[in-house]
């Protein structure tokens, strides 16, 4: 196999668009690609995106990536992987096969990327090269490695023909082409760290979930990155999944009946699937997975048990959790559809008049608060629903009900970007513009390189089966904090709650109230029914 040393990061080899499957069809499973026969063996050029809507990345990390090319899309030559490996490391190899001597195999990580299961590539603002250029810096080697799987309706949609959840089984064997093949790359397959902010976290979290393939566990330690499974992204209920496709054909105008349905689908133009998931995810919907036996070992799932689930997957070592410091940042204007009156009313619909009663108390919230003060709480408790309460209550089970070892963490370093829409803000997704380390030639100062640089080495030293900080203990409640008053700092939730927006016990009083529902399926956050639009 040939790969490429790029320009602006020396001393690391690229293997670009490397198919680790093939599609047999639009709405098919796809299927792991044992051998490259046929196939040119030249991995140095960029590959196809999965179809999807190009949208939010240059607008908020402060335009185009300088020098990126332009990327081109296919719905049957996506399904790729990028491996960044050390140059020196493969000369190792080259040198062992020559004189038989043994080689240390590095430790693998793997990035699932994040976008609301509608978005995401393999590009230059989220390629692993430098934070392998940085593991090499600090004695630390790894090889890490970028995947790519279906989207929207393409990926997630449930058919009548049985199929269903179409990119998580794309993601399964993304890590199954890496377990069976790392090893020619000089990695240890017996070393491998998923890491994936956002609904990369959930894609973790489901592969948690998920009865192992019979080769072995898909990755023994895990980084979730603003993404623990909580009432908003349950897998769904086949009912709930067969009125979502009622709704995505009702959008595509499809009036096909039986095994002609599928046939119409399938003949499309791919961009009309494109826009009919965006449309459903535009009007508050969410693509989830189908809460099915054959992928899912326990059934059924529900959002009071994920803790306790997760916390059962005995192939997992340890983990580090986390989210930023203002993850409901990004809901401005789903805040500003709303008053203090109609949010109270919303909760009591979803739950409680009395519900509703103590979340307001929660969030210091009275039905005449000032529009100004309620749009940061409605902010703050969108989300807390979404990300920091799920990740809070996860924290807690693992601390105090499992062997496993949690590290958890706040990334409270605001937006650099002057241009960007949440400039100054600590919102979601924003730790992706440091952990990757591409983006340092836009910090305005060292500082912010300083914590680039040592957000990546924290994962680094994950990986490498070190302790990256103290961990999470049910009596102690250590976490890891980032901020620009004094860097990466450990804290205690009391300290961390005097300098900041969290209130960790504002999130355990929200779980607690959703006790109400116990067992249920429900939305604490339904955006469908405040934007009055359809909803399953």
């Amino acid at each position: 196999m040939t790969g490429v040393v790029a320009e602006e990061v020396e001393n690391i080899v690229q293997f670009r668009a490397i198919p680790y499957a093939t599609l047999p069809g639009r709405f098919k499973h796809s299927v792991l690609r044992e051998n490259f026969n046929g196939l040119s063996r030249n991995f140095t050029k960029q590959g196809f995106a999965f179809p999807h809507t190009f949208t939010t990345d240059d607008i908020h990390s402060g335009g185009p990536y300088p020098g990126a090319e332009p990327i081109q899309t296919s719905e049957f030559e996506s399904l790729i992987l990028q491996i960044n490996v050390p140059l020196s490391h493969l000369k190792s190899i080259n040198t062992r096969f020559s004189s038989q001597t043994s080689l240390k195999k590095l430790p693998v990580m793997t990035y699932i990327h994040g976008g609301g299961f509608v978005l995401g590539k393999i590009d230059a603002h989220h390629s692993t090269a430098y934070m392998v250029q940085h593991s090499i810096t600090t004695a630390q080697p790894i090889i890490a490695i970028n995947i790519q799987y279906r989207l929207g309706a393409l990926g997630f949609m449930a058919t009548p023909d049985g199929g269903k959840n179409f990119a998580l089984y794309d993601q399964r064997n993304a890590l199954l082409w890496i377990q069976k093949f790392i090893d020619g790359f000089g990695g240890d397959p017996s070393r491998m760290t998923a890491f994936g902010e956002s609904a990369g976290g959930y894609s973790i979290c489901y592969h948690m979930l998920s009865r192992p393939p019979p080769s072995g566990p898909l990755f023994n330690r895990a980084i979730i990155m603003s993404g623990v499974i909580g009432p908003v992204m349950m897998p769904i209920s086949q009912q709930d999944a067969d009125k979502v496709y009622d709704k995505i054909l009702e959008r595509l105008d499809v009036k096909e009946a039986g095994n002609a349905v599928l046939e119409k689908l399938r003949s499309l133009d791919v961009q009309k699937l494109v826009d009919a998931s965006d449309y459903w995810t535009s009007k508050g919907n969410f693509w989830s997975p189908v809460d099915d036996s054959t992928f899912f070992r326990e059934r059924p799932i529900t959002w009071d048990s994920i803790g306790e689930l997760l916390a059962k997957c005995d192939w997992i070592d340890d983990i580090i959790v986390g989210n930023t410091g203002f993850e409901g940042a990004v809901l401005l204007s789903f805040a500003n559809t709303m008053t203090p009156q109609s949010l109270h009313n919303h909760i009591a619909e979803q739950l409680s008049a009395k519900a509703a009663e103590k979340v307001m108390e929660a969030y210091n919230l009275t039905l005449d608060t000032d529009q100004n003060l309620f749009l940061t709480a409605a902010m703050r408790w969108g989300g807390d629903i979404t990300f920091d309460v799920p990740i809070d209550a996860f924290s807690r089970c693992i601390a105090g009900h499992s062997n496993k070892r949690i590290y958890r963490y706040i990334f409270d370093v605001r937006n650099p970007f002057p241009n960007a829409p949440f400039y100054q803000q600590a919102h979601h997704w924003v730790d992706v513009y440091f952990v990757f380390r591409t983006m340092q030639f836009r910090f305005s100062h060292q500082f912010l390189k300083q914590i680039s640089d040592k957000h990546a080495g924290f994962w680094i030293a994950f990986a490498n089966g070190k302790a990256p900080w103290s961990a999470y203990k049910d009596e102690q409640k250590l976490v890891m904090v980032a901020d620009e008053r004094d860097g990466w700092i450990e804290r205690t939730q009391q300290q961390h709650e005097e300098l900041s927006g969290i209130n960790f016990g504002r999130l355990k009083k929200l779980w607690d109230i959703w006790g109400e529902k116990k067992g249920e399926v429900f939305l604490p956050l339904n955006l469908a029914t405040l934007h009055g639009s359809d909803a399953v």
